[in-house]
């Protein structure tokens, strides 16, 4: 099964709707079914409700979406040395160095972003959801 960090603009864009979410919202399906083995930092949830404020006004809402994502993402923590290693990297994005450190501290070869263009120098496969989505359903 492959496995996936998720980029929080990947979950922020399925959870909103935002434009062009189909693609990471059939992700987000295929995680919950287990067809794909889905991640995120734990550091992420704090992010994603923070960001969720600006759309969802109902505090009951935003909780159940991150109860979701809960019972839907394994969640990796985040090590003192991950940060450090992202002072040194040349990866010009702090919290995209960061995603990209904690996939490569636990062999998770893969990132899902709508930023690919953020993701320069970095060491995983960096891939758009409708990649991702293509890659999945051929490998299916």
């Amino acid at each position: 099964m492959m496995k996936v960090l998720f980029d929080t603009n990947v979950i922020i864009d399925a959870l909103v709707r935002r434009e062009d979410s189909n693609f990471a919202r059939r992700l987000i399906q295929l995680a919950s079914i287990e067809e794909i083995d889905a991640y995120i930092c734990s550091k992420q949830i704090t992010d994603i409700y923070y960001i969720l404020r600006k759309y969802i006004t109902n505090e009951e809402i935003r909780r159940s979406y991150i109860q979701t994502i809960l019972e839907t993402f394994k969640l990796l923590p985040l090590l003192p040395s991950d940060l450090k290693y992202c002072l040194k990297t040349k990866m010009n994005d702090f919290e995209d160095s960061l995603l990209d450190e904690i996939a490569s501290v636990n062999m998770i070869n893969n990132i899902v972003t709508n930023n690919i263009k953020d993701y320069k120098n970095s060491k995983s496969i960096i891939l758009t959801p409708k990649q991702l989505l293509d890659l999945a359903t051929i490998n299916k």
